[in-house]
């Protein structure tokens, strides 16, 4: 019997993750209880991955065309074949965690309210969780409190609505984000049964040093001067966001005192700053 109609699109782009793409699959089926899924896997190095994976109904492969043309391009050849009401991404290194009917819970947050937010945890090597963001228990987020975020967030939005990824190396998901949650009004639900697990390991990309970052926010912020009408209404509120991030960044980058950053380093600091504030320090 075929599958159900999607009613979550997942992009999923994979660049050299053949080791690691089985377990971001994998999450996302264990969360999938009461939900029609489909994992849309945008390959950008060439290779099929295929034979990396099961055989399930639920996969859909992007023809394997640019190699190395980057995450935003990559997402964009997996929106373009996306069926379901609703769009979310995850990375080939990452995964869900969180209740088996995750998925099922944040779409019918979204159905509701026009669009759900998927909170993240950022773990270690050794599965240390260093931040969870927003905290637990937190109801709904709006322009104010996106902005102590700090870290990447995954909205489930209306693929009708959905834009394309913008050509930023490290802040696409961002941008995209701030999109999906100016669509919903500036305030989205928190779907706590579900979280996206940001996975640290040495090498990646984001991970990078904080100038190659400061360079996006640099050529975001001066997009958003120069197009003011990127967000509509709320085209303000997101560039206050962009600019206190890349000032956060910098601070961070500062406090490495010139050496080598520790894998995790933004977030240690970040979490730092945060329990400093909650402390009235």
């Amino acid at each position: 019997m075929p599958p159900a109609p999607p009613e979550i699109s997942i992009l999923m782009a994979a660049h050299k993750l053949r080791a690691e793409i089985s377990v971001a699959v994998a999450s996302v089926f264990a969360h999938a209880r009461a939900a029609a899924v489909e994992v849309i896997i945008a390959s950008d190095d060439g290779t099929d991955y295929r034979e990396c994976l099961p055989a399930d109904p639920r996969l859909v492969f992007a023809p394997i065309g640019p190699i190395a043309s980057g995450a935003p391009a990559a997402r964009n050849r997996a929106l373009a074949l996306a069926r379901g009401q609703f769009v979310t991404m995850l990375d080939a290194d990452d995964a869900y965690e969180g209740e088996a009917h995750g998925l099922a819970a944040a779409l019918a947050l979204a159905r509701t309210q026009g669009a759900a937010v998927i909170p993240s945890i950022i773990r270690t090597p050794d599965g240390a969780a260093l931040r969870r963001v927003p905290p637990a228990g937190t109801q709904s987020l709006g322009w104010q409190e996106w902005r102590e975020v700090f870290a990447s967030l995954h909205m489930l939005r209306p693929r009708a609505k959905a834009e394309g990824f913008r050509p930023f190396r490290l802040i696409d998901d961002v941008l995209w984000d701030l999109q999906g949650l100016a669509e919903a009004g500036g305030q989205a639900p928190v779907c706590n049964a579900l979280a996206y697990r940001y996975q640290l390991r040495p090498g990646q990309l984001t991970e990078a040093r904080a100038d190659t970052f400061d360079a996006d926010y640099a050529a975001a912020l001066a997009m958003l001067r120069e197009t003011p009408g990127a967000f509509g209404a709320a085209t303000p509120e997101a560039a206050r966001i962009l600019w206190r991030w890349r000032a956060m960044n910098r601070w961070a980058e500062r406090s490495a005192q010139g050496k080598p950053r520790s894998l995790g380093h933004y977030h240690r600091h970040v979490a730092d700053y945060l329990a400093r504030r909650r402390a009235g320090a």
